[in-house]
């Protein structure tokens, strides 16, 4: 077996490297130096330098740290200190994520800010304080004041539509009413002028017009339309010379027409015959259960509507008769 011999340069090596094991141990930096830094920035703004009245002021206030996250830890974040306006609201969000190779941390704080005057308003400087838990030193933030001058009421997107809709509503009630006037008006305009018609319109006239409206003869229901023929003729008395309507037989209705006229000085036995013949073929069929002849109904209408006719004399002339 060989045996090792050790030369006088092992071993001086071999002291060197003890020698140098030391100083390469107080060249070492601290631990703490070797952590990556946290970088954290504050930031506050306005999303814009005036405001009108009646709009809400947006105010943000960022925070943001890059490195290890975890060594960072935020106090609570106080309310601003606000001069001529009022929160109305706030929101917050955080974002975190990788921003130019580093972790990233983002958040935010939205405030919705009321005017209360005219004028300049103010969110004033906010402080933030956080823990940087690896050293256990504590550190603030600030930011600087920031104003928002307040102006003069904007219309609302609202207003002048419903101003518009407003006043065509109220003319439109204007109008409506002007027209339900007008109507009312021409209504007893339209009355006042048919009842003149009527007053001038002969009796006789109005109720030919009746016989040609009521009376068909071409119809199938002969039995009816000598009932409605009957019916027709004694009103007509009735309101010509008062004879009444019911509980008086064919006869006595001719008597009392003779008499009438008698009285006025228009008797006529062509006439009386012409009644007579109409109310006893009338009610021939109305009581007797026949159907009716149609030229026997033709030749009733016929001198019904002649009956009338012959008779028609103005209102004037019969107050004369009278």
């Amino acid at each position: 077996m060989l045996k090792q011999y050790r030369t006088p340069n092992h071993y001086a090596a071999f002291v060197f490297l003890i020698a140098a094991i030391p100083i390469l141990l107080l060249a070492q930096p601290p631990l703490d130096s070797l952590r990556t830094s946290v970088q954290v920035s504050l930031s506050a703004s306005a999303a814009s330098e005036e405001i009108p009245r009646n709009r809400l002021a947006t105010f943000t206030i960022k925070l943001k740290w890059q490195g290890r996250l975890s060594d960072i830890e935020f106090n609570p974040l106080e309310l601003p200190q606000l001069a001529n306006f009022t929160i109305a609201g706030s929101s917050s969000s955080n974002w975190v994520g990788i921003e130019n190779g580093q972790q990233t941390s983002i958040k935010t704080f939205e405030y919705s800010l009321r005017p209360e005057d005219l004028g300049m308003g103010y969110v004033e400087g906010q402080r933030v304080s956080y823990v940087d838990k690896g050293t256990g030193e504590q550190h603030s933030l600030y930011t600087s004041r920031v104003g928002i001058k307040v102006l003069d009421p904007v219309a609302e997107s609202d207003e002048a539509p419903r101003g518009f809709i407003l006043t065509i509503g109220l003319l439109l009630c204007a109008a409506l009413v002007i027209l339900v006037l007008q109507m009312e008006a021409r209504a007893k305009k339209k009355e006042a002028a048919r009842l003149v018609v009527i007053a001038e319109k002969p009796l006789e006239q109005e109720f030919v017009e009746e016989l040609k409206a009521t009376v068909d003869i071409n119809t199938t229901n002969l039995k009816e339309a000598f009932v409605a023929l009957s019916k027709l003729l004694r009103r007509y008395l009735h309101r010509r010379y008062e004879i009444p309507i019911q509980g008086i037989s064919t006869q006595e209705v001719v008597a009392a027409f003779r008499q009438a006229t008698a009285a006025e000085g228009q008797a006529s036995d062509e006439q009386t015959t012409h009644i007579e013949e109409i109310l006893q073929t009338c009610d021939l069929f109305k009581f007797s259960g026949e159907a009716g002849e149609p030229a026997r109904l033709a030749r009733v209408y016929a001198l019904t509507e002649n009956f009338l006719q012959m008779n028609n004399v103005t209102p004037a002339r019969r107050n004369d008769a009278r």
